[in-house]
């Protein structure tokens, strides 16, 4: 089965300055990722995101949310999250929450919660509860989307019924090519791997 190409270039920046710029190259498609370290970073992406899509006019944004545990775990009931991601078009950034108490709470309160912005991700349940339960963020399900549900009832007869369908199959149908995170890369720690490494930047 072929495998998707990925290739990561270092911009600039810095992770002791706040932010590491990267090119996150997949086959033809180009992402600019910027890691974070710090809630005032991400008050100004997400400024910066809204002062260039003008959401307040009526345009709607539609967000990719991810998260990742230390010792890779998909349950939002258990300890902060190492990463936080948010990518909009060809554009993320990846939220390094180190150390633990460094979750920006006070950063996501009116992002997550913007009448004009669509939240998509998988395993939406659990990171919902996570950032309601653990952060006490209030967090309406009215703008946020399972892409695998939200696959399921636009194309049935392409992703079948299930409604739980994992990514990696999900990319298969997509792009006729396979998509595995290494485990060994998974299980590793992310929150004292200070900065992340290309591996894991492309792993994102």
């Amino acid at each position: 089965m072929e495998n998707f190409e990925l290739r990561c270039n270092h911009k600039g920046g810095n992770y002791i300055g706040g932010d590491d710029v990267f090119d996150v190259e997949c086959d033809d498609m180009l992402c600019y990722t910027t890691i974070i370290n710090n809630p005032t970073s991400l008050l100004r992406w997400i400024a910066e995101l809204f002062g260039t899509k003008l959401p307040d006019r009526g345009n709607r944004l539609r967000v990719s949310m991810d998260m990742i545990w230390d010792k890779y775990c998909d349950d939002g009931r258990l300890k902060t999250p190492a990463t936080l991601q948010f990518c909009h078009e060809s554009c993320c950034i990846i939220y390094h929450v180190y150390p633990p108490d460094n979750f920006p709470t006070s950063s996501l309160e009116n992002f997550l919660n913007h009448s004009c912005v669509d939240f998509v991700c998988f395993g939406l349940i659990e990171k919902v509860n996570y950032l309601r339960k653990t952060n006490n963020l209030e967090v309406k399900m009215e703008h946020w989307y399972d892409i695998p549900f939200m696959a399921t009832v636009l194309d049935p007869n392409r992703f079948g019924l299930n409604f739980h369908s994992p990514l990696q199959d999900m990319v298969y149908i997509e792009f006729s090519k396979s998509y595995k995170k290494p485990d060994d890369l998974l299980k590793s720690n992310w929150r004292l791997d200070v900065p992340l490494p290309l591996d894991k930047v492309i792993s994102k």
